[in-house]
This record gives C-alpha cells, sequence and structure tokens, in this order.
C-alpha cells in the first residue's frame, strides 16, 4: 500500500496490493495489532526507519482501530513499531520464548500447513518485549502471525507483567529500577526498549499484587508472632523518609514507618504517607476518587512518624495483636501519641544503638568545644564501652544508676564505687588500665567533673534505659527499601512508593522468594530460571546468617574495623588537615607539611663517624600523640656517664616542634 497527501496535507490510502489484502486477513484473526500503536510496517514502507516501541502495550479492539486519516504525519501513523528493511533479516536481540516459538513454526502455514520459515520473516509488531512476527509462507505467500511468547487471554504479554513485577535481571519494584534504568541495560545488550507508558500500566497492574502479598506476610508474621509470645506483646518501631535530613531540614514529600515483631524479627505492620499526587496536582478539579490516589498527608514531614506509629498500633489490635511494649529511639514524640490515643498504659523501650550514639557523639562534643587532649578517639572508645557494658548488663534501675555514676571515677584510677564489672577488683595489685592512652588512668580535674556531669545525665535516667531493645531489624528494612526506592529518585507522585514498600516488606518476611508469591496472585508461571535463582539467594541468605552469627566472624569484623580507624587516625595526624569544612578558607590550615615516614636503617655502606674526640648523646621522649601540637610527658638522654630523665606536669608545657 502506498500514501499520498490530499490538499490538507493529510496522509490517504492508496492502490491495496495483494500483500496488502493478506495482512488484512491477518488484522482480522488478530485484532489486538490493528491499533494506532501496533502497526504492521512491511517492506515497500523501507524508508521509514526505527521507532521505538511508545505504548504498544495496549491491544485495543476492532472498534479502537484508527486509520491513517486521523495522523497528520505518516510516523504517526505507522506507529512506534520496528521496521525491517527490504533483504535485511531480523536484527538485534529479542526476548523470546522458545517452546512457544518453535511451536508455531512448526505448525506451519494457516492455508497450506508448510513449516514457517524464520528467514522468511518480513517484519514485525512490538508490544514491549513481545513481538508478533509477519512471517512470509515459501509456498503459498501467505503471512502468518507468529507470537514470541505466551498472552493472556486481554493480550497482555506475560513478559511485559513479569518485567513491571520483576525478574532477577530486569525488574521495576522486584529490584527498585525504574524505566530509564531497564531501558539503558537493553540498550546494552541490544535488546529492544520499552515505552515508559508501557512500564507504568504494567507496575500499576503488578503493583496490586505486591500489596496483597506484602499483607499476606504480615497477617502470617502476626501469627506466629502470637505464638511466640506470652503476654509480652513487644515490636520495634522506626520511620523513615525518601529524602535525606540534613539535620536542620526535613521536607521530604513521602515517608514510611514499620512495626517488626521482637520475636519472629519480620514485619508486623508498616504504613506510607505521601504529601503529592501529580495527577491531583496537574487538575485541581480532578476527583481523587477517578484514580488511585495516594495523597494522604498534608501535615510536616516530621510528624509523619508518631501518625504512622498509632496507626499502626490500633491495625494491629483489630487483627488480634494489642501491642504492650515499644521499642524505639528517643527522636520523636511517638510515645506521647500512642499513650494518648491508643494505651496510656503502653511501656517505651530505648534503643539500645540510638542510646550509645548519643553518648558518643556528646563525647566528641566535649573534645570539641574543651579542647582536652587526653579526650582521644581510644579514651572515647573505652568510655562508650564501658557505658553499653553497664546498660546491657543492668536490669535494675538503682544498680545501673550507681554503676553509670562510678565509671567516671573508674577511668581516673579510684575504684571505690566500682561494682563487679571491674576487673580491678579481680586483682588489683597487677591491673592496669590497657584500654587508656599509654595504660594510664586520666588526670584533670575538669576533666573529671565533665565527665560526672555527662555520666550523671544519663544515671537520672535509668529507669528508661535499664528496658533496653533495640531497632537494628527496623533499620535494616529501611535499608531494604532504600535499594527499591532510592533517595535519589522521586517516586511518590504516584502509586510507586506505596508499591515499592510493599516490595519490601514482603522481601523482608519470606525473602527474594516473595516473587512467586506474586505470580501466582497474577496467575504467571515462575518459570525454571527465577526458580533457580530463588533457591540460589536463599542458600546464599541462610550461609550469611550462621556465619555473622559465629563469635569468630564478630571478632574478626572487629579487628578489621580497629584496624582500619587506626591506620586511617595515624595518616590523618601525620598528614595533618587535607579535607575538612571550608578548610580552604583558612590559610593556617592549608599547610602541606607532612610528619616524615619512619627512616630506614643505615646500610653498611652509610658513613658513620668513628672520632675519639666526638661525642654522642642518645635520647628519647613520649608524647601525647603524634600531632605537631602533642605534648611532651616524658624526656630522657645519655651521653658517656652522664643520664638526664624527667617525668612531672612541667613537662605538659613543652611542645614538639618540628
Amino acid at each position: 500500500m502506498s500514501y499520498i497527501r490530499d490538499e490538507e496535507g493529510k496522509f490517504l490510502q492508496h492502490l491495496k496490493t495483494t500483500e496488502d489484502l493478506q495482512l488484512e486477513a491477518v488484522y482480522r484473526d488478530h485484532p489486538y495489532i490493528s491499533g494506532n500503536r501496533a502497526t504492521y510496517s512491511k517492506r515497500k514502507l523501507d524508508e521509514y526507519h526505527g521507532p521505538s516501541d511508545q505504548d504498544c502495550e495496549s491491544t485495543p479492539s476492532d472498534s479502537e482501530t484508527v486509520s491513517a486519516s486521523d495522523f497528520d504525519d505518516l510516523s504517526d501513523f505507522l506507529g512506534e513499531s520496528n521496521e525491517i528493511s527490504p533483504g535485511v533479516p531480523l536484527s538485534g536481540r529479542h526476548i523470546v520464548e522458545l517452546n512457544i516459538l518453535g511451536q508455531y513454526l512448526r505448525k506451519g502455514c494457516s492455508i497450506c500447513a508448510e513449516v514457517l520459515n524464520l528467514a522468511s520473516c518480513v517484519g514485525e509488531s512490538r508490544y514491549g518485549l513481545g513481538s508478533i512476527l509477519h512471517i512470509k509462507c515459501d509456498g503459498c505467500q501467505r503471512i502468518n502471525s507468529v507470537p514470541t511468547g505466551k498472552r493472556r487471554q486481554n493480550g497482555v504479554w506475560d513478559v511485559n507483567t513479569k518485567l513491571g513485577a520483576g525478574n532477577p535481571f530486569s525488574a521495576i519494584l522486584y529490584t527498585g529500577i525504574g524505566e530509564t534504568a531497564v531501558n539503558r541495560f537493553f540498550a546494552a545488550l541490544n535488546l529492544p526498549s520499552v515505552d515508559a507508558k508501557t512500564l507504568k500500566k504494567r507496575e500499576r497492574e503488578v503493583g496490586s499484587a505486591f500489596e496483597a502479598v506484602a499483607e499476606s506476610t504480615c497477617q502470617e508474621a502476626i501469627e506466629k508472632e502470637i505464638n511466640c509470645t506470652k503476654d509480652q506483646e513487644t515490636v520495634s518501631y522506626d520511620a523513615g523518609w525518601q529524602t535525606r535530613g540534613s539535620g536542620r531540614n526535613y521536607a521530604s514529600l513521602s515517608g514510611h514507618g514499620s512495626m517488626i515483631g521482637a520475636s519472629t524479627g519480620k514485619v508486623l505492620a508498616y504504613a506510607v504517607r505521601c504529601k503529592k499526587c501529580k495527577q491531583c496536582d496537574q487538575d485541581t478539579s480532578k476527583d481523587p476518587s477517578s484514580h488511585d490516589c495516594r495523597k494522604n498527608w498534608t501535615g510536616s514531614s516530621k510528624s509523619m512518624e508518631p501518625d504512622m506509629a498509632v496507626n499502626m498500633l490500633h491495625n494491629l489490635k483489630d487483627k488480634g495483636f494489642h501491642v504492650k511494649n515499644l521499642v524505639m529511639d528517643n527522636d520523636a514524640t511517638t510515645i506521647s501519641k500512642a499513650r494518648s490515643n491508643f494505651d496510656q498504659n503502653i511501656q517505651k523501650f530505648s534503643d539500645f544503638n540510638h542510646t550509645k550514639k548519643n553518648f558518643t557523639n556528646k563525647l566528641y562534643q566535649m573534645k570539641k568545644d574543651k579542647k582536652y587532649s587526653l579526650l582521644g578517639a581510644k579514651t572515647i572508645k573505652h568510655l562508650t564501652k564501658l557505658f553499653a557494658y553497664v546498660v546491657k548488663s543492668n536490669k535494675d534501675p538503682v544498680k545501673l544508676k550507681n554503676n553509670l555514676q562510678s565509671i567516671p571515677c573508674h577511668v581516673f584510677g579510684d575504684h571505690s564505687k566500682c561494682d563487679e564489672w571491674c576487673k580491678y577488683k579481680e586483682n588489683p595489685e597487677v591491673y592496669r588500665p590497657k584500654n587508656l592512652p599509654y595504660s594510664r588512668y586520666l588526670t584533670g580535674d575538669q576533666l573529671l567533673q565533665d565527665l560526672i556531669l555527662l555520666f550523671g545525665t544519663f544515671a537520672k535516667v535509668s529507669e528508661k534505659l535499664f528496658q533496653i531493645g533495640s531497632t537494628q531489624n527496623n533499620e535494616s528494612f529501611n535499608r531494604t527499601v532504600a535499594t527499591k526506592n532510592p533517595k535519589t529518585h522521586f517516586y511518590s507522585g504516584s502509586e510507586s512508593t506505596a508499591f515499592r514498600v510493599a516490595s519490601a516488606v514482603a522481601q523482608r518476611n519470606d525473602g527474594v522468594g516473595f516473587i512467586s508469591k506474586v505470580y501466582d496472585h497474577l496467575h504467571l508461571s515462575p518459570g525454571d530460571n527465577t526458580s533457580r535463582y530463588i533457591g540460589k539467594e536463599n542458600r546464599k541468605r541462610e550461609y550469611q546468617r550462621q556465619q555473622k552469627q559465629a563469635i569468630e566472624y564478630k571478632k574478626r569484623r572487629r579487628e578489621l574495623k580497629s584496624s582500619k580507624t587506626q591506620q586511617d587516625s595515624t595518616s590523618e595526624i601525620k598528614e595533618g588537615a587535607t579535607y575538612q569544612p571550608a578548610v580552604d578558607l583558612e590559610p593556617s590550615q592549608c599547610s602541606t607539611d607532612e610528619i616524615p615516614s619512619q627512616l630506614q636503617p643505615p646500610t653498611s655502606s652509610a658513613h658513620i663517624v668513628n672520632n675519639a674526640q666526638s661525642d654522642f648523646l642518645f635520647f628519647d621522649l613520649e608524647t601525647t600523640g603524634l600531632g605537631t601540637e602533642s605534648k611532651i610527658v616524658e624526656f630522657a638522654c645519655i651521653n658517656k656517664n652522664n643520664i638526664f630523665h624527667r617525668y612531672d606536669d612541667s613537662l605538659l608545657v613543652m611542645y614538639w616542634s618540628i
């Protein structure tokens, strides 16, 4: 068929050929390929090359068929299906189900039943990753349509639905990538690209399946948690946001919260809050009920966390799980909201990791403000270790308070208030504070008073600290959400963020094998490759879980971390200030001088003065560190029969000058 323009510039059909009549017969047999975006492009139109498959996923009915006169440009009428030029075989790479393709080729021509030859393909109509190949019969010259994969009764291709749901190799919700990343991946493999509209349709189709699977896994987790607990319904709670907070500005347009059972470690409930809907913003008069609007929050981003907690507490109660203890950090007013709007008797357990981090930050702030030279990284590490041990081992608030108050005196050499945790009590004669700098006790009355004040602040709230918990499972879940909904991308303008959080919930509860449940919900078969991948990942996950629980693994991890920290700290002292905020604006900090590395010992060829008239002086000194402002605490030297040695506080005024 050829095309000419009319007086208004519209394209009109002209001169139907025998091949055109055969194509019309194909369209009558397969009406879903006769629409705007799935138009067959044949050899006679080889001058129009290579548009992509925008929106060719849809399979319109006969009533939706359009004609050439509806378009201002011939390329619009031809749609976005790939063209096959004359004499050029099919090129590029396609995702093909070999058994389906083989069955249609072996079945042969619909007229003469002659086996079809793939080399006789004259064109294709693409639908995302699926295609209809138009193969000319070598016998009767009839053009037959051969699909490259499975389709459901509504014409939707299984491969496109699985692309929306995700699989181990190309995914949207399963792996957390978007349309741009998917098409870049396909382009690198020379696979046909998929239009954004097609992906969005399939994402919405499978998104409800992800949410249904996530809800079912939460219900199963609730039942397991009820069987494991005995009148002590305890959950850990934490919230996350899809935009990084700067410390001063928290303005994320969406957030999520999770409650995880203390016994099972599985997500019992989750919630998502969104402040934006693109469809509503584009048309303010649009009724939110006309689409799947996920905008459900108008307050500040900070207030999302307490609201989601109260909402989940009520939902769990409706399902037969009444939460009595809530483990969470101290960064929000969630517990106050829960006691006023849910249960006034609910108890809060502080999160251990957040509490320890808060304590460590206060020590570093003290060092920064007071310039204590003895309050270095090694001292802070030891004080944090003592604090953590006392908090973890004491379940009595009075005993915890007394032990916290005794720690400052302990590191200054006064063990009169120490409890059984102090190693000095076991053998006072040989005990040395080996975890403090130079294995010596700390000194300085002002430092002692500041430490007593700091530990006293935590001792006053011992009633909150003696019941300690952990939100580490929630933090792990938040990291999983971040892999599926990266903070560098915005997905909360539609349903996508809710779908991605649901995917993270299902993966947390059931592992990577949850995708099989999604396929079951969509009436899709997972496939052999997917099943093998799931089995491999489950075995890997179990191996890593057992390995990370081993004591040897934890010791080795601590050793590597300590070695890395020590190496970096030593290098930073030797190099001076190389990277810090506004360092280039402070001329005094812009120094290229470095402490030289350890000198090599002299070789046999080195010239050594050996003169009876020469005097050699040998000396050594001890300092508080390797920095240019470190202080000398001990000095000794020897010359022939003369010996000098000094160690007292007066040396602290001397500075090591290089």
